[in-house]
């Protein structure tokens, strides 16, 4: 069963905020909760290039990635590293509902739509393509 992690979300908020990862903890100062969302986070940086292409090739004509605003980037770029992830479809149907719930509450108004329109599509092409996974 999948539960959206809103800290892993901020963690990439911060990180496409100041477009960069600052770290001044040592892990083993970190609870064991704290600890796993780092190596989560870690995992996902070796893989977010392959993310953002998937993302960008998504996005409506004209818009790019990289103008997208930090909390926006940081919940598409979550949910598509989640979906790549996924074991089974009913946890990627779960994985989408959850973030459109989240952003429905932080973004602005309206704004959930082309965050489920981009992540409807990643998983037309998991459903038909079985595109590589994380």
């Amino acid at each position: 069963m999948f539960r959206l992690d809103k800290r892993k979300i901020f963690l990439l908020y911060h990180y496409y905020l100041v477009d960069k990862f600052f770290n001044n903890k040592r892990v083993d100062n970190l609870d064991e909760k704290e600890q796993k969302r780092f190596f989560w986070f870690n995992d996902f940086l070796k893989d977010e290039t392959y993310l953002r292409e998937k993302i960008a090739k998504k996005l409506k004509v004209g818009w790019e990635f990289s103008r997208l605003p930090p909390l926006e980037k940081a919940i598409l770029a979550y949910a598509t590293y989640e979906i790549f992830s996924a074991q089974d479809f009913n946890q990627v149907k779960m994985i989408i509902d959850q973030t459109i719930n989240f952003s429905k509450v932080y973004l602005e108004e309206g704004k959930y739509r082309y965050i489920n329109k981009v992540l409807d599509l990643l998983f037309k092409e998991k459903n038909t393509d079985e595109f590589k996974k994380i």
